[in-house]
């Protein structure tokens, strides 16, 4: 019998099974969070973005959701610390007509720092208003740049948004959006639909199959708006969690908490509470 062939056989016998590969490893949960949080934590603590980012890396956190034209000793601290590439952020407002220069500047961002997936932030509408026509055109112009991206080999997304001046402000505005651009996924935000008097549980079923990414946002109660770190507010964090793992959802779960003032204490608060609703 070859040499080799023996010494791993007496490997599998001293260690068992389980060395020997037969029980997979546990999958690690796969949780970001936003890079303007770890500006936050850097601006609160008074230290410098890489050690701030590095703080955060500490926690357990293993991606980040970065803007478009975020800072590139940013983007190169985040990468150097082993970071994945959650989503990228784009700020497109197309109701202010064609945005080909955004475009192919969110692209070509894209390209160079090796993100797939892509929210879009479609930008508010004006305080005054616009004609319905308007309305269409701006859809139109988003369901073009969706399938233009899609044909590049990226996911794109929009998120539901907690503005009333927004394209994509609750159900029945996303449902508009999502019956002229096939290509768009969404972003499904745990704490923006209670924001439009919507149930989050109910449109997570709606929109299940559209989903792609997760923010995951907590409220303090149904009547103050307020942020607070997951798991400590009134959003049913751990039914949601439920729902998409059972669902199959393999995908980012990043913390939003926009607000916080003490965002490193909060994000270990958070980031603690998402583990243990996804390994229970």
């Amino acid at each position: 019998m070859n040499r080799i062939i023996i010494y791993a056989t007496l490997a599998c016998l001293c260690f068992g099974a389980a060395s020997c590969g037969s029980t997979p490893e546990p999958s690690v949960p796969k949780v970001s969070i936003f890079c303007d949080h770890i500006e936050s934590v850097a601006r609160q603590e008074g230290i410098p973005f890489a050690e701030a980012a590095k703080l955060i890396k500490n926690i357990g956190f293993t991606g980040a959701d970065v803007r478009v034209f975020q800072k590139e000793d940013e983007i190169r601290a985040l990468d150097s610390l082993g970071f994945e590439h959650a989503c990228a952020i784009t700020d497109i407002n197309y109701s202010k007509g064609d945005q080909k220069v955004l475009e192919d500047k969110t692209i070509a961002f894209m390209d160079e720092h090796g993100f797939d997936r892509l929210l879009l932030v479609t930008g508010l509408l004006p305080e005054e208003g616009i004609p319905q026509s308007e309305i269409v055109l701006a859809r139109e112009r988003i369901a073009a740049f969706a399938t233009r991206v899609k044909k590049l080999g990226y996911t794109i997304m929009v998120e539901d948004y907690d503005s009333k001046r927004s394209l994509c402000y609750d159900s029945e505005r996303l449902d508009s959006l999502f019956s002229v651009a096939s290509d768009l996924g969404l972003v499904f935000d745990s704490g923006n639909f209670i924001f439009a008097g919507q149930d989050a549980l109910e449109q997570l079923k709606h929109f299940r199959d559209r989903i792609g990414h997760v923010h995951l946002k907590d409220r303090k109660t149904q009547d103050d708006m307020t942020c607070v770190p997951i798991g400590t507010g009134c959003i049913p964090i751990g039914d949601i969690i439920s729902d998409l793992s059972g669902s199959g959802y393999q995908g980012w779960f990043t913390v939003e908490q926009f607000g916080s003032r003490n965002m490193l204490e909060d994000s270990k608060t958070s980031y603690d509470n998402i583990i243990r609703l996804i390994i229970k």
